[in-house]
């Protein structure tokens, strides 16, 4: 057989031998003609990403992710589909979304094996898989410009978050029931059932007045998050000329539900604008509006001691500048003033 040149080759280690996925021959996940002596011939028919035959072993957490939000990007869609004002996205924006949003789309070997597609792939640990996957080849490398930023304090003169601080990662709060899927998307990641909450491991004490006094009016973040990113230039088409623009603003809850039963949350400004995708419909999204663009936010940069927590009467109270205003929409869109009718504060606490 000739030689195959270095390019070509992906060399398995031992140590990937010795684990369990090891004791299979490559074509058990990878197909391909395992007889072939020739290179070309021995890949005909061969899977790159395999994470199809995932579910032959791991068939609860397979089928489960198939219809997660990691896996189809569900909540993404209808929100599109309602802003364009149609019940479910066309064949224009299913293009738009393929070609642009489904580049985010992972699969079980995105998390567990390789760096997303959408970072430029190549394994985390050789050839290993890994059980947990690594907080910054695998969730940050994805959820980077926002979460992983402020989570690991990336942002200059702005700590990290304190639980990062403390040596915790991404699993520590997000469990892989909720990574995996939950079998039904909703519009948001936060219709989860195994969502993290604060009071997971943070009880409320009754003797800290702030706490007694705010209740469930105010949400965790409103008091122990601290600057963050907004976004406005957006990602497909043409929208908001823009740059993203760090910040703090607390606004009226837009998800106001039993488990969020929060009067002030904080909010955060998403890259979208009415033109938004009309290189694919040309009347981009005629029902703009009927959503919010600064939207309910949970920064991962949490602080015990934060300006709020240090003199709530000049941070908070009678400070219009940490509130969402109608100031705050004077550079915007017409439309983008509509849209967030039910979230700007008008009357300063």
């Amino acid at each position: 057989m000739p030689p195959v040149e270095a390019w070509k080759k992906v060399l398995v280690s031992e140590d990937f031998s010795a684990t369990s996925h090891g004791q299979y021959d490559c074509t058990h996940c990878h197909d391909g003609e395992g007889e072939e002596q020739e290179m070309e011939a021995a890949h005909e028919g061969m899977k790159v990403d395999p994470s199809d035959s995932c579910a032959e072993c791991h068939a609860v957490e397979a089928h489960r992710f198939e219809e997660s939000q990691h896996s189809q990007l569900t909540g993404y869609r209808k929100l599109i589909a309602a802003r364009a004002g149609v019940d479910e996205m066309t064949p224009a924006l299913e293009e738009m979304f393929e070609q642009n949003c489904n580049k985010c789309h992972a699969t079980c070997g995105q998390c567990h094996i390789s760096r997303p597609n959408s970072v430029k792939k190549g394994f985390v640990r050789g050839h290993k898989f890994l059980s947990r996957p690594s907080m910054v080849e695998n969730c940050t490398a994805c959820h980077g410009s926002r979460i992983g930023q402020e989570f690991r304090g990336q942002h200059e003169g702005i700590p990290a978050d304190t639980h990062y601080s403390k040596g915790m990662q991404c699993v520590a709060c997000h469990s892989a029931d909720e990574l995996h899927g939950h079998g039904e998307q909703g519009n948001t990641r936060y219709e989860v059932e195994s969502a993290p909450q604060c009071e997971d491991c943070h009880s409320i004490d009754d003797d800290n007045l702030h706490h007694k006094l705010h209740g469930n009016q105010v949400a965790c973040q409103v008091c122990h998050s601290v600057t963050y990113k907004n976004c406005y230039s957006c990602h497909v088409g043409h929208g908001l000329e823009r740059p993203s623009e760090l910040g703090f603003k607390i606004g009226l809850n837009p998800l106001r539900s039993d488990e969020r039963p929060y009067e002030y949350v904080v909010v955060r400004h998403i890259p979208i604008a009415p033109d938004s995708y009309r290189d694919y419909e040309p009347g981009g999204l005629p029902n703009y509006s009927v959503l919010p663009t600064w939207k309910y936010a949970t920064p991962h940069n949490i602080q015990r001691r934060t300006p709020q927590t240090a003199n709530c009467t000049d941070s908070c109270h009678n400070n219009a500048e940490i509130f969402l205003t109608e100031a705050d929409m004077v550079d915007l869109p017409p439309e983008e003033v509509e849209a967030n009718r039910n979230v700007v504060v008008r009357e300063i606490p």
